[in-house]
């Protein structure tokens, strides 16, 4: 989790947990994260993510979510929600206080899965539980909240989860592309159209319009979104590469080519966006 003015933070503690082996295929991690803003106002832009993920607050809320251009709120916090995949910068959001929260990070094809809601639905938004789910989600969020540890909260998800996948009808001609959204995932976004359509034995064009129609986005954004999120994660993490080195890291042509894309995906140059979203400072415990 990469939180603005981050310097503010004593330490964000992080709980990384794998799913059962079920579920892998569906869903990335489960996290579970506590940290303190001691009073100060502390931001995250909500810049171009490849990944949708489903949140359960139990304390603190986010303050709000603002646009950036005109500083207008256009939500508040609530007590879980899902973020869907974000095709641009969607707003920044603002955090004060105590947090401790749960979060289910999907694979691309993960969310649509097992609930069954197309992942275009739910693109470049923040939807608050209430708006697309039943009460099952509000009694899985009590159920957490009751939980002693992380790993009875991965168990009771877990369940959950299996139970909802069980439910679900899967609709075949799809694994291909499920197929292939892996392989981006695994190569980090550096992977060529064409290269992708051969390992499904498609024409580049059939391909590109079967990918559009599954995950509502073309498979060259997604790409370039899932390189530019590797990108900012290896600098975050790597504090002494220079952006030319990150760039020739990541698959980019060259150092333009890098600031190009995070303009476009954060709304601002890379030297820029991490002035806002300073050095990872997350401490992980298991």
């Amino acid at each position: 989790m990469y939180l603005g003015n981050v310097s503010l933070l004593k330490m964000i503690i992080t709980s990384e947990v794998k799913p059962s082996p079920y579920l892998a295929p569906y869903i990335r991690s489960y996290n579970y994260r506590e940290f303190d803003t001691e009073g100060q106002d502390v931001t995250k832009p909500k810049h171009a993510v490849h990944e949708i993920a489903m949140h359960f607050f139990f304390e603190g809320l986010p303050v709000k979510l603002t646009d950036p251009a005109t500083g207008h709120i256009l939500k508040t916090g609530k007590r879980s929600g899902v973020s869907g995949m974000y095709s641009k910068l969607v707003g920044t959001m603002t955090f004060n206080g105590c947090y401790s929260f749960f979060e289910i990070a999907f694979m691309p094809h993960g969310f649509e899965s097992l609930f069954g809601i197309p992942a275009g639905e739910i693109l470049d938004k923040i939807v608050w539980s209430e708006e697309i789910f039943d009460h099952s989600i509000d009694e899985l969020h009590e159920q957490l909240f009751d939980c002693g540890t992380v790993e009875e909260m991965c168990r009771i998800t877990d369940s959950f989860l299996l139970c909802r996948l069980h439910r679900q009808k899967h609709i075949h001609n799809k694994n291909r592309i499920n197929h292939v959204m892996h392989s981006i995932i695994r190569q980090k976004g550096s992977i060529h159209i064409d290269a992708l359509a051969s390992e499904v034995n498609m024409s580049v064009r059939n391909f590109e319009r079967l990918f559009l129609q599954h995950l509502s986005i073309p498979a060259k954004l997604f790409c370039c979104i899932t390189r530019f999120n590797h990108a900012l994660d290896l600098k975050l993490r790597n504090d002494h590469l220079t952006w030319t080195q990150v760039a020739h890291h990541t698959g980019y042509f060259d150092h333009m080519h890098l600031i190009k894309d995070f303009r476009k995906f954060s709304g601002e140059a890379p030297s820029v966006l991490l002035k806002e979203t300073p050095l990872l400072i997350e401490s992980y415990i298991s």
